[in-house]
């Protein structure tokens, strides 16, 4: 059976190549992680970079150089109109470099809370959509716990248990000790 590879970097270090090709490669993927992820989403789209650039006005040889560019050459405006040719929302997220993963994870929950009540006030007024925002509120809610715990229950560290193992031997041995005082249970 093949090895199965995490990343392209994981297999590329995997391969028997001079160090500094795998270097080289390793680089190049890294500066391209942007471009590589908009590759992918088209393509999981099922969309071809022709069909992209229709919708986008652009040439197709644009939609190409735009998804091999270093991601440092991207501009937020090609991001912009790339994300809306494929139906989606672009959001972006600046944080203090000094935040922990903890701070950044309470970021994200006020975020989302910021849209629960978004939710809440576009339902006011429409009983239908009311219940139908409770409903969501309560399996969100219930899928949100589920996650957490699984979350928590993955760091706990299960008890060691002692295993003894005593034979024959070991007993012979026990029941020979004048100090050992077996009694009956009866």
């Amino acid at each position: 059976m093949a090895k199965q590879y995490n990343s392209i970097v994981e297999m590329l270090q995997a391969m028997d190549l001079p160090p500094d090709q795998k270097k080289r490669q390793v680089e190049y993927l890294q500066a391209r992680q942007l471009s590589r992820l908009l590759t992918v989403m088209r393509a999981q789209m099922q969309m071809s970079q022709e069909l992209a650039a229709e919708k986008l006005g652009w040439s197709q040889g644009r939609v190409s150089k735009l998804e091999t560019k270093t991601d440092r050459d991207i501009s937020i405006g090609d991001l912009m109109d790339y994300s809306g040719a494929l139906g989606m929302q672009m959001s972006i997220l600046f944080l203090p470099n000094k935040f922990s993963i903890a701070e950044r994870i309470k970021v994200l929950a006020c975020e989302i809370v910021r849209l629960l009540q978004k939710l809440v006030r576009l339902s006011k007024g429409d009983e239908a959509m009311e219940r139908g925002v409770e409903r969501f509120h309560e399996k969100f809610l219930k899928d949100l716990n589920r996650m957490v715990g699984d979350s928590q229950k993955s760091i706990r560290t299960k008890p060691k248990s002692d295993l003894t193992v005593i034979g024959p031997p070991q007993i012979e041995q026990m029941l020979a000790k004048k100090d050992c005082d077996l009694v009956p249970v009866g």
